[in-house]
């Protein structure tokens, strides 16, 4: 206890706390000049409820206020912030609870920036722990005072939540009011990181943190809306979208770049690391990113993945991340982020059933991928085939898209069945979930499907493909079926020439080797592949287990490009 007997004294009883560079300590008559300066600061105003106008009958209406606090007995008031000789702010205490007690500041325009405020509540937090027996220090601010935000973050307070719409703003707005709190034996340094986005800049673009004036200019589209889930902002709701961001970032969760053109430094998108503050999964993170319509289909987004992988990935003492895994998540009908990911080195681990959930109500699968630190990312990146467009006499190859769902289911092909074991066939209701399994392995780089289509009609009759693509040894199986109607007439023949032709000529997959089975004595199968110049290299007995049960044995058949050429009237 420092106060005499009887009635405390203002200002001799206020405790004066010093460390060497501020000084805590009673108001002065002297102080009011520099309070009325801070007190007219539209940064202050934004911060702090005053009065309007504030003046110096003002200010010494809040020194009465602060003389009658400390005279009034208590240990928790306000103290002046010195700072080379003059009044450099406010700070105080002010009793919410047995034990528990509310910080407050604010300090005049010139110090700001200086990391007085810090060192002012450091003092006042130790003392208040330390001299006055406080088992719990609170904090709060207008969402949005980042400094004040950054000083309990300096000092170990854990941010509890946000209070919405209880801040009355000086322009007659209301915003939300940021609480928080330390306990007594908290460590009195950040818990968490407050990330800043690093600019990276390569390959034509520039990831950069988001300023104020980065509303986006074109409205967001249907795959953007869907997909995204909120991560891409909307011009009207961009102010709100940006605060979030730098929230995030403050509490250690993100780090939030912008894509923006290196030349012009107009926006094109956005692209983050986020669930970063769980002990759990620290030295790791999930990534995701978008652009802007008109920003697509230029490389921009597999640009800015390589900036940031590698910065991710770098140690922190050469100015990156150190982190070891980063882990992704795409829409198994996002074609594009899933192309972007596999070039980029990433790989797919599995996909989740029944996430995520939209708006309107319908649900999808994801597709997850990761890639560690430690894996050689140039073996694991994966470019997308093309589906080219070949063409015979009678028919199209080309690839399977939404028009070419069935009408109706299929009626049972027991024909089918009995040479393929499964139903090869796209159904009626589940096409789209067809047509995305058939497109993973173009993503991927191992498989090409062609849906064959009668060239006068433009009907689908049944569909070829190479699968297992991909490897050094350059090799690949291929497989076929057809519809009922297009059966007999020499079709599966006329599109494995067409097939074979592009799998094993340089200006197509360039293969080096064709592989394929078939049920021993499918006799219409074996007779096309050896009508492509496939031979028989060999069995399998007993292998095959037909849609009935029925055991069988399976025969293998092959094709080098080496013998592919020697055959006359085929194209080397």
């Amino acid at each position: 206890m420092w106060f005499a007997a009887g009635m405390p004294v203002f200002p001799d009883d206020v405790p004066e706390l010093r460390d060497g560079a501020v000084t805590l300590r009673a108001h002065r008559e002297s102080d009011l000049p520099r309070i009325v300066e801070f007190a007219r600061d539209p940064r202050t105003r934004a911060g702090v409820p005053l009065p309007s106008p504030y003046g110096m009958e003002q200010a010494r209406e809040f020194l009465d206020k602060v003389r009658a606090t400390w005279e009034s007995g208590t240990r928790e008031g306000a103290w002046a912030i010195e700072v080379d000789g003059r009044w450099a702010g406010s700070i105080n205490l002010h009793p919410r609870a047995d034990g528990t007690t509310e910080i407050g500041f604010g300090v005049h325009p010139d110090v700001r920036g200086r990391g007085v405020t810090t060192a002012a509540a450091r003092l006042l937090v130790t003392h208040a722990f330390d001299d006055l027996g406080m088992r719990t220090v609170v904090w709060r601010a207008a969402q949005g005072n980042w400094a004040s935000r950054r000083v309990a973050w300096a000092l170990g307070f854990t941010l509890d939540g946000t209070w919405p719409a209880t801040h009355h703003g000086p322009d007659g707005g209301v915003t939300g009011t940021w609480f928080g709190h330390l306990h007594a034996g908290d460590p009195r340094s950040p818990q968490l990181p407050w990330w800043e986005p690093t600019v990276l800049e390569g390959d034509g673009i520039r990831l950069r943190p988001w300023t104020e004036a980065d509303a986006p200019d074109e409205p967001l589209d249907e795959g953007l809306s869907r997909f995204m889930l909120g991560s891409a902002p909307s011009a009207e709701g961009f102010d709100d979208w940006l605060r979030a961001r730098r929230e995030r970032m403050a509490g250690g969760e993100a780090i939030v770049w912008c894509v923006a053109d290196a030349r012009t430094d107009r926006p094109l998108g956005g692209i983050q690391l986020f669930r970063m503050n769980l002990p759990m999964l620290r030295g790791s993170a999930m990534l995701a990113y978008w652009l802007q319509q008109s920003a697509r289909g230029r490389g921009h987004a597999a640009a800015a993945l390589e900036l940031l992988v590698s910065h991710a990935f770098s140690s922190p003492s050469d100015g990156g991340l150190g982190l070891r895994r980063i882990g992704a998540n795409a829409d198994v009908e996002n074609l594009a982020s899933q192309r972007v990911l596999r070039a980029g080195g990433f790989r797919a681990i599995g996909t989740v059933s029944g996430l995520p959930a939209y708006d309107d109500g319908s649900v999808s699968d994801e597709v997850e991928f990761e890639l560690l630190s430690t894996d050689d990312r140039d073996s694991q990146r994966a470019r997308a085939l093309p589906v080219p467009t070949l063409r015979t006499a009678r028919l199209v190859l080309r690839a399977w898209s939404e028009q070419d769902a069935p009408a109706t289911e299929p009626e049972p092909d027991s024909q089918a069945a009995a040479a393929m074991g499964v139903e090869p066939r796209p159904p009626a209701a589940g096409y789209r979930s067809w047509l995305l399994r058939e497109r993973s392995d173009e993503l991927a780089g191992t498989g090409v499907e062609w849906c064959i289509v009668d060239a006068g009609t433009e009907r689908p009759l049944g569909s070829i493909g190479v699968r297992g693509l991909g490897t050094p040894l350059r090799s690949g199986t291929v497989g076929y079926w057809l519809y009922d109607e297009g059966r007999g007439r020499g079709l599966a023949a006329e599109a494995l020439k067409a097939v074979v032709d592009h799998a094993l000529s340089p200006g197509g997959l360039d293969l080096l080797r064709l592989d394929a089975a078939t049920v021993d004595g499918n006799h219409a199968s074996m007779l096309t592949l050896a009508t492509a110049g496939f031979r028989q290299y060999g069995n399998d007995h007993g292998s095959f287990v037909a849609h009935d049960g029925t055991i069988t044995d399976t025969a293998y058949f092959e094709l080098l490009a080496v013998e592919h050429a020697r055959q006359p009237g085929d194209p080397a």
